[in-house]
């Protein structure tokens, strides 16, 4: 008896959800017929940019990781061989860091660039220092 019960239940919640619909909707006024302005993708295609996006970045996502880490010793170097001067190791280290680290299903349909080499820093605020003139040799 428990498990006719339990049939029956279910018959009555799989019934009501697909009448439901209908009945809500028979009040309302039809709806006009507009062209589609983009077809959606099917779910086919949807699970295509998304495998095609993770194999993607199995690959893409190593090489970033380790070209950002390259450049944050290569920028930290830079900083200590310019005797501290940040604009150095900024130059080195924003392009190196910044950009994407995963390939999204986006990417794939080209809707946005994958950046590997990010953009440069922006204008710092740290003062320019000049050295002060050579005085010229006295004869």
């Amino acid at each position: 008896m428990g498990h006719a019960l339990h049939k029956f239940f279910i018959t009555v919640l799989l019934s009501s959800l697909i009448v439901l619909p209908r009945i809500l909707s028979a009040g309302e006024a039809p709806p006009e017929v507009q062209p589609p302005t983009q077809a959606e993708p099917s779910a086919g295609e949807d699970l295509g940019y998304g495998v095609g996006s993770v194999l993607a970045s199995i690959l893409y996502s190593p090489l970033k990781i380790t070209y950002a880490g390259l450049g944050l010793i290569t920028g930290g170097v830079g900083f200590v061989l310019s005797g501290g001067n940040p604009d150095v190791a900024n130059s080195i280290i924003f392009p190196a860091v910044k950009g994407n680290y995963v390939i999204t299903p986006s990417h794939l349909k080209g809707a946005e660039p994958v950046i590997f080499i990010g953009p440069t820093p922006p204008n710092s605020s740290y003062p320019q220092v000049t050295p002060p003139p050579i005085p010229a040799p006295s004869p």
